[in-house]
């Protein structure tokens, strides 16, 4: 072997465990003599050169570095023959090949020793440092967007370590808290806290150091805090814990000044209270609706005057609650007027109400858009105001008017009727004084007739002037009818005579006083006897019309006189020899006291027919 062989650096055997480490495409190597002239080099570096493994030996690695570090690596040589310099040398830099590629390395520089500890050669690597720098740059941009995300946070974000010093807070700290940053990093976080929590911190710590349990963890709670002028704020903190990579544990806690939204919430709740007092407790039916008519509350009254629980209409449309159920035109006009209300329009009307039991309420019904600051409808208010009193007061007070008004215009008829018995009794009497024989029987008998006759029209003027009192209960009108015909069954079978009965079995209930009403039936059907000298024919009729009960009696008697159909109605007027005028009047009066109407006019079975019209209910 000759000595230049004896002298050159050792070459890698393909046998030895480092060559798939060697051959691989991590790293570039090269082996090289005193010079830095390559003797041998790994695949990788013969790819990113460019060139056969051949073309590359026996050639400087400096010719593939850039000006800077070949001159870095020729000043790492001569520190490498050194004996005394520390073996090794690293520096980064770019390697370039001859197509102009670049990479940002970085290059290691190991000296290789012969026999005698000269060096002979060096081991030079070169680390391709994309990966790194990339991984660099993206860390790099990591911390900057955490850094602006906490800097950027309205809320102060404070950070301690597990003896409660301060050791990062954000610019928020100041606005909030009055400490700037700076200034507080370093201190005890119990600078925030009033006693009891200023004194009691440290200890806090120090158990969780002891026993790794705490409370605080995990969760948000309200806390007074206090600012650095002194001012005592309310806080909602939330503390999260992590571990840094030396093991030690780092606090973080996220403050939110809640001290205003506590207080709009006392508010809040307070104005709450006083409105459910006030809607609760009115005697009004009161509501509120979304702008598309759903129903969110329904006070007390409301609720029990229809006999429902709020679970019966909350979410439901308005119109489609038992309120409104029982009449379809009405439920159309809600609808309607949700719709107009919801345009920001105020709606009023009066309308009847099925209730409690078959009750009917009569209601004054209004619907208001509530507004808010920039004059949208948020909501509607539906509000009911109990008329029924009111109306019965009307309907009893314009009865009253009415019937002193037509006692007046018959005030004269009345002293004639009532002054006639008085002359007949005075002349009985002077008959009975002067004659007390066989006739006196007969005298006495037409005197107490007269009388007689002269209370029971007093009785009915008297009767006719005073308000009803209605007694309502729920009737079924065909069972009704039938129960008043069968009580006249007896003088309809005197009078030979035949009452027919045409109604359907299926009818809408009444709410009614049951014995006036009878009595309004009995005198009609009366009246319709009487008016035929013969056998009469009679027809009660009963019939649905929309939202009311057409009751009607036809006769095929003589009709009504002329004479007498313009004043039909009113008191002492009448066609019979016997009668005094009150039952019609009093006909009248009771239908108009249930809401109905009462019209008399030909029949077409020849006589006279009365129609009765009545409100029903569902």
């Amino acid at each position: 072997m000759s000595q230049a062989e004896d002298s050159a650096p050792p070459r890698p055997h393909p046998d030895r465990p480092a060559q798939r480490h060697v051959e691989g495409p991590e790293q570039l190597l090269w082996i090289t003599d005193r010079d830095l002239v390559v003797l041998w080099l790994n695949p990788a570096a013969a790819r990113f050169l460019g060139r056969a493994p051949a073309a590359c030996i026996g050639r400087s690695v400096c010719l593939w570095l850039p000006e800077q570090v070949r001159r870095e690596a020729e000043r790492g040589v001569q520190l490498a023959l050194d004996p005394h310099a520390p073996t090794g040398l690293a520096l980064g830099g770019l390697l370039r090949n001859e197509q102009g590629r670049e990479l940002d390395v970085e290059w290691c520089l190991h000296p290789l020793f012969g026999p005698q500890g000269a060096v002979q050669g060096f081991a030079v690597s070169a680390r391709d440092l994309a990966d790194r720098r990339d991984v660099e740059a993206q860390l790099v941009r990591s911390q900057n967007r955490l850094q602006a995300v906490v800097e950027a946070m309205l809320d102060p974000l404070i950070s301690i370590d597990d003896h409660g010093t301060v050791q990062a807070a954000n610019p928020s700290v100041e606005r909030v808290l009055g400490w700037p940053p700076a200034e507080l990093i370093g201190r005890n976080i119990n600078v925030l806290m009033p006693e009891p929590h200023h004194t009691a911190h440290d200890g806090y710590l120090a158990h969780y150091r002891a026993t790794g349990r705490t409370w605080i963890l995990g969760q948000t709670r309200d806390f007074e805090v206090r600012r650095k002028d002194g001012e005592l704020i309310l806080c909602s903190l939330s503390v999260s814990r992590a571990e840094l990579s030396d093991g030690q544990p780092v606090f973080t806690g996220t403050f939110r000044d809640v001290t205003e939204k506590r207080r709009a919430e006392r508010e809040l709740r307070d104005s709450e209270l006083r409105f459910r007092g006030l809607f609760e407790n009115s005697y009004e039916y009161l509501g509120l609706l979304t702008p598309d008519g759903r129903v969110l509350e329904a006070n007390r009254t409301a609720l029990e005057g229809a006999g429902l629980v709020r679970e019966d209409v909350i979410g439901l449309y308005f119109w489609d609650t038992k309120w409104w159920s029982s009449d379809p035109e009405l439920r159309e006009r809600v609808k309607s007027a949700v719709a107009t209300a919801a345009r920001g329009e105020f709606v009023r009307f009066e309308a009847r109400l099925a209730g409690r039991g078959g009750r009917v309420l009569e209601i004054d019904f209004s619907l208001k858009p509530l507004r808010d600051e920039q004059g949208r409808v948020l909501m509607l208010l539906p509000e009911g105001r109990d008329i029924g009193e009111i109306k019965r007061a009307q309907r009893a007070e314009t009865g009253v008017l009415r019937a002193l008004a037509t006692v007046g215009e018959s005030a004269a008829l009345l002293a004639h009727e009532i002054k006639n018995p008085i002359t007949a009794v005075n002349l009985a009497l002077r008959a009975v004084a002067d004659q007390l024989g066989e006739d006196q029987q007969e005298v006495l008998g037409e005197l107490a007739t007269r009388m007689q006759r002269m209370e029971q029209m007093l009785r009915r003027t008297l009767s006719f002037a005073r308000p009803l009192e209605l007694k309502r209960v729920r009737l079924e009108p065909r069972a009704f009818v039938e129960a008043c015909l069968a009580r006249l069954a007896s003088q309809v079978a005197r009078r030979g005579a035949r009452v027919e009965l045409r109604a359907p079995h299926e009818l809408p209930p009444l709410l009614a006083d049951e014995q006036l009403l009878e009595e309004v039936l009995a005198n009609l059907v009366t009246n319709a006897l009487e008016a035929q000298e013969g056998a009469a024919s009679v027809v009660v009729s009963l019939a649905a019309a929309g939202r009311e009960l057409v009751l009607a009696v036809d006769d095929d008697g003589p009709g009504i006189p002329d004479s007498v159909r313009a004043t039909l109605f009113r008191p002492f007027v009448t066609s019979k020899p016997q009668g005094n005028g009150f039952g019609l009047a009093l006909s009248r009066k009771v239908v108009e006291e249930h809401g109905g109407t009462i019209q008399a006019g030909p029949s077409a079975l020849g006589g006279a027919r009365f129609e009765i019209r009545l409100p029903v209910t569902s």
